[in-house]
């Protein structure tokens, strides 16, 4: 009689570790973009601010934040995260079982290719990625120019920064064929004395469909001389989310920007 009370005490066995979690904005991208939904238990608390691409599949999914005690409670047997999280988040996560998916940093669009087919091996999604790997090579062929870049492009983003040449964006103008209107290498604030000197011919924007970079009105991408230069030239308008995280979607952005090029 003991033995069966004792065994009714027992504590009952842990519910199965199931699907796929993701706990910050990049992470979202890529597995709202490579795993089918029934395979994806929660995602980020910022999926929401991705209006480009991952609010929309998101949608109906939970969400969490980046803290063991969310994560532990849903049980998924994969977290895939990028850069949220803090330094004992992987220690934690694999002590209970749960398997980690570090997404890898895509510093020029060449990274893209290679990071996402080891991301999509680990999520067991190879087929997914490369169809959007295929559909990403046929954009960026397509957006490559016959000749040497001669026009300009300027990135401009609504917290004033603009970059140059050895970072994604740069690279991203180059692929469309352009060439970066700030010659300084790294990032840095609108240039507004030499846009008057020297308008470019293009104006790429990104990040303004989003709340979370939208400007406040001391912002300097709202000065009249930033106005003036866009009349002067073409003006290219990409969603944030194909330029956050280097994967798949900055081809699309390579694709809108190359109709800015003038042949010839």
């Amino acid at each position: 009689m003991l033995a069966v009370l004792t065994g009714c005490q027992q504590r009952a066995p842990l519910p199965e570790r199931r699907g796929v979690v993701s706990i910050d904005f990049c992470a979202d991208q890529m597995v709202l973009g490579l795993l089918p939904r029934e395979r994806v238990r929660a995602v980020s608390f910022e999926a929401e601010s991705d209006a480009g691409f991952a609010a929309p599949r998101a949608r109906g999914l939970s969400r969490l934040r980046p803290q063991i005690e969310d994560i532990a409670a849903l049980r998924p047997a994969i977290v895939v995260r990028s850069f949220r999280g803090d330094a004992r988040l992987d220690r934690q996560l694999r002590a209970m079982g749960i398997r980690v998916v570090q997404l890898g940093y895509a510093g020029t669009l060449g990274d893209v290719a290679g990071d996402m087919r080891r991301v999509a091996a680990e999520l067991d999604a190879e087929t997914k990625a490369a169809a959007l790997l295929a559909g990403y090579d046929a954009e960026l062929a397509a957006a490559r120019g016959t000749a040497a870049p001669t026009q300009s492009a300027l990135y401009v983003t609504p917290g004033d920064v603009t970059t140059g040449p050895g970072s994604f964006v740069a690279d991203v103008i180059a692929a469309a064929g352009l060439k970066s209107y700030r010659e300084q290498p790294g990032w840095g604030t609108l240039p507004l004395e030499e846009m008057v000197r020297r308008p470019p011919d293009v104006v790429f924007r990104a990040f303004y469909d989003s709340a979370r970079y939208r400007q406040d009105r001391w912002s300097s991408s709202l000065h009249p001389v930033v106005a003036q230069a866009s009349r002067r030239a073409e003006e290219v308008e990409v969603p944030g989310s194909w330029l956050a995280c280097g994967n798949w979607l900055a081809g699309h952005a390579v694709a809108r920007l190359a109709k800015a090029r003038k042949e010839g």
